[in-house]
Parts: structure tokens; C-alpha cells; sequence
């Protein structure tokens, strides 16, 4: 092989190593973008995400206030429906009592009452 065979091949070498280098910068540049991107996406979803945890937090405090109310509400109608059969009348009955003690009780129980009638 001649000399000039030899810098002709280098220089082919030279030429492919410029052209790798410059597409392994394109790739780091776009994969820099993509990743770039793929974050403003994964903080917008995770921002959304927050914000619907956040209403649920504050449905979930109206709920525990309405079921406060319901069983005082329903403790104060239990006392009017005995005062009423002590009376010797017969009173509608009651509407239905949440059970157990806790919000979580009564949250399941409503939940799985909504379930079975297809409302969930």
C-alpha cells in the first residue's frame, strides 16, 4: 500500500471520527431535550395529581362533617321517634344508622352500599 493510500485511508478515518463525534453530540443534545421535556411533562402530571389528592382532602373533610351532622342529627330524631311510641304512636321508623364508631366505618359501609346498587 502506497503513502498516498495510507493518507487517503486516514484521512477517511479522520473524516468518520469528526462525523461520530458530531453525531454523538447531536444524540446528547436531543437526548438532553427529550429528557428536558419528559421532566416539564412528569411536573405537570405530578402537580395535577397533587392538586386532585388536595380536593379529595377537602371532600373527604366535608364528608367526615356530614357524617358528624348525620349522627347527631339522627341521635336527635331517635329521641323524637321514642318520645312519639311512648305516646302510643306509630312512627315512621328510622332512616338507615351508620355503623361503627369511626369515619372510616361509615365511609366504607356508604361506599359499599353505593356498589351494590350499581352507583360506583
Amino acid at each position: 500500500m502506497g503513502a498516498e493510500s495510507v493518507d487517503r485511508l486516514m484521512d477517511i478515518i479522520l473524516q468518520m471520527k469528526i462525523n461520530m463525534a458530531h453525531i454523538n453530540e447531536t444524540l446528547q443534545q436531543q437526548t438532553f431535550e427529550i429528557c428536558q421535556e419528559l421532566t416539564g411533562i412528569f411536573d405537570d402530571q405530578k402537580k395535577s395529581l397533587d392538586n386532585y389528592l388536595q380536593a379529595i382532602d377537602v371532600k373527604l373533610q366535608s364528608c367526615a362533617t356530614h357524617v358528624d351532622e348525620y349522627r347527631r342529627l339522627y341521635a336527635s330524631l331517635a329521641d323524637v321517634r321514642a318520645k312519639l311510641v311512648e305516646l302510643d304512636d306509630a312512627p315512621a321508623p328510622l332512616p338507615v344508622e351508620f355503623p361503627g364508631e369511626s369515619l372510616k366505618a361509615a365511609l366504607l359501609w356508604r361506599v359499599n352500599e353505593l356498589r351494590e346498587r350499581g352507583k360506583l
